[in-house]
């Protein structure tokens, strides 16, 4: 499942709204921007000049973007993996977030997951449904039938419609299809 993560060009109005945190830009009279952080509220204050169309002010723009998902991807998904793990009784080796460009998470072979920063753009149940996917390989590495009878088992039977229900949210976010990758670059 590919991802296409942030619009060509970002402006001051972007906005982040899921049911685990907001974000925001708000323009203010600062000689530098500020970032504010309030319960599951992000807000970064921007001064108010002109600077954000040029190459340098889109990239600034991104890296503001990327570093905050990033911080809340770390904030909110380690615990929620290592509470999901517990309640299924999965016992993982580490948890690493990285900047996936093509995917939402994997799994390897030592018991290692990883899990996409992208994903704090997600609602609560896909995130969670992404995490047992995960916990899911940890006992079948593949995607067979005892894979999604796994998948079955962690998500109260609701896997397949879990699984569209992803891909339809990915294509909401520009995705274009399941086999091309779309470069992110992590500024």
């Amino acid at each position: 499942m590919r991802i296409a993560g942030l619009p060509l060009k970002i402006t001051p109005d972007f906005r982040i709204a899921t049911d685990v945190w907001q974000f925001q830009f708000e323009r203010r009279e600062l000689p530098q921007a500020r970032l504010r952080r309030a319960d599951k509220q992000v807000t970064v204050f921007l001064p108010n000049d002109e600077g954000y169309t040029s190459l340098e002010g889109q990239m600034w723009l991104r890296k503001v973007v990327v570093e905050t998902l990033r911080r809340q991807a770390h904030a909110y998904l380690a615990p929620r993996l290592a509470y999901l793990a517990q309640t299924y009784g999965f016992t993982y080796h580490r948890l690493t977030i990285k900047n996936l460009g093509g995917r939402w998470g994997s799994c390897s072979s030592l018991g290692n997951i990883n899990l996409s920063l992208w994903l704090m753009l997600a609602p609560s149940h896909l995130i969670d449904y992404v995490i047992k996917h995960e916990l899911a390989h940890l006992r079948e590495m593949n995607h067979g039938p005892r894979f999604w009878r796994e998948v079955d088992r962690l998500t109260d039977g609701r896997g397949h419609q879990l699984e569209l229900e992803m891909k339809a949210f990915a294509r909401s976010l520009g995705a274009p299809s399941e086999n091309a990758a779309l470069p992110l670059a992590d500024y």
